[in-house]
């Protein structure tokens, strides 16, 4: 009988702690994500444009942690960045947690929340370089599918827990990661322990694969699709409160549904689109977004939303293992951790301007949800074209390895 998924995947276990650590960051991190800028704007009267900038705050400041933490990975180790990035996130929680009990100053809040985000970026190099490492090729993108399904769980339960606890007590919302990054914590140092080649102590920190056009060109293309589906993790929370004037609970269980939508169709998907290549897989999930984007501006039904929230995450699930996957494949193995900082890097110096962006168009546009979600929608299927009109330039080298013969778990079934 075949699996949806490598069997050695599932039996990884390596994937499987990554996963199980991603599920429990989820529930607490992205709740932090969704709530938090509604905190400031109910509590502390913040404006869209300075909800905008502390996004754009946290992306600056995840830039020089993308090259100097993918260099630091390849020279010192996995396990110690693994080990050394929860406490500190940890503290980070607390301090806002502090903030918000005791009503202290707003810079309780916005600088542990713009310090998080270097902290995830590089926890998110290292658990793709270990990924990376663990896997061979054409078992990579069931390896990242099923560390996403990992996330998505959490994100799924962290959105609907947080909506219903910042309804009696914003400083719950803060606990819940701060507890989750210690039980992480242990959780790695049992079981992230493995052979992963000699550390590089001569290598640079500030490294960079500036030769490898192909490289440069996939991580260029990629980043800016990310930075075109920015709405979804900056501006559609505040949205669906302020504009379809949406109950806490309901965008939690709406960002939920996301999650539990990702969780469902992760496996169908990767069986719908596994014979084309990665960067294909990223322009239809352009596509799908850009459909999904304009009938944000459509629906105020609270069901459609859900509908609508549920055809988005086909969308998700066909970007985000291929974006992952042919980094991977174009890396060396010695320098995996240079080349995911690269690509984290690249992607870091557009997606300061992605909220900034998105936050300013809602702030000129939020009595005008059509043209608003129209023209997000325009933007998604202009870099769709543009990324079919480089197919020249990434197409040769990426088809030699990408696996088209047997569909995910056809192998190992």
């Amino acid at each position: 009988m075949k699996l949806p998924i490598s069997q050695k995947v599932v039996g990884n276990r390596l994937i499987q702690t990554i996963s199980l650590a991603e599920l429990l960051r989820l529930v607490g991190r992205s709740g932090v994500w969704v709530f938090i800028p509604l905190y400031l704007l109910a509590v502390k009267d913040a404006s869209y444009i300075e909800i905008g900038i502390l996004f754009l705050l946290s992306a600056v400041a995840s830039i020089p942690i993308s090259i100097f933490g993918g260099n630091l990975i390849d020279k010192i180790g996995r396990r110690k960045i693994a080990l050394t990035v929860p406490p500190v996130l940890a503290l980070l929680f607390l301090l806002i947690f502090l903030g918000i009990h005791f009503s202290l100053s707003t810079l309780f809040i916005t600088v542990p929340f713009v310090l998080f985000a270097p902290g995830a970026v590089l926890q998110s190099i290292v658990d793709s370089v270990i990924v990376t490492d663990s896997t061979d090729e054409m078992d990579r993108i069931d390896a990242f599918s099923m560390t996403r399904i990992g996330a998505n769980v959490g994100f799924s339960l962290g959105p609907a827990i947080a909506g219903f606890a910042v309804t009696y007590n914003y400083s719950i919302l803060p606990l819940i990661p701060l507890i989750l990054e210690i039980f992480g914590f242990f959780l790695y140092f049992k079981y992230i322990n493995y052979n992963e080649g000699p550390h590089q102590e001569g290598k640079k920190l500030l490294s960079f694969p500036r030769k490898d056009k192909r490289f440069i060109i996939v991580s260029l293309l990629v980043s800016i699709a990310w930075f075109s589906v920015g709405p979804w993790a900056y501006i559609l929370p505040q949205f669906f409160s302020r504009v379809d004037l949406i109950q806490y609970s309901v965008i939690g269980i709406l960002f939920a549904a996301n999650g539990l939508s990702v969780v469902i169709l992760q496996l169908p998907v990767n069986r719908l689109f596994y014979k084309f290549n990665d960067m294909t897989k990223i322009t239809i999930g352009l596509i799908i977004y850009a459909a999904t984007f304009a009938f944000f501006g459509i629906i105020r039904n609270e069901i459609l939303l859900l509908i609508n929230v549920i055809f988005l995450t086909i969308g998700e699930n066909a970007m985000s293992p291929a974006s992952n996957s042919i980094i991977g494949k174009i890396a060396p193995p010695e320098k995996r951790g240079e080349y995911y900082g690269g690509f984290s890097l690249l992607n870091n110096f557009m997606s300061p301007f992605s909220p900034l962006f998105y936050e300013a168009m809602l702030a000129y546009l939020f009595r005008d949800p059509v043209l608003l979600w129209l023209i997000i929608g325009i933007i998604c299927l202009i870099l769709a074209v543009s990324i079919m009109a480089t197919k020249k330039l990434w197409i040769t080298q990426e088809s030699t390895s990408s696996p088209i013969a047997d569909p995910p778990g056809g192998r190992t079934g």
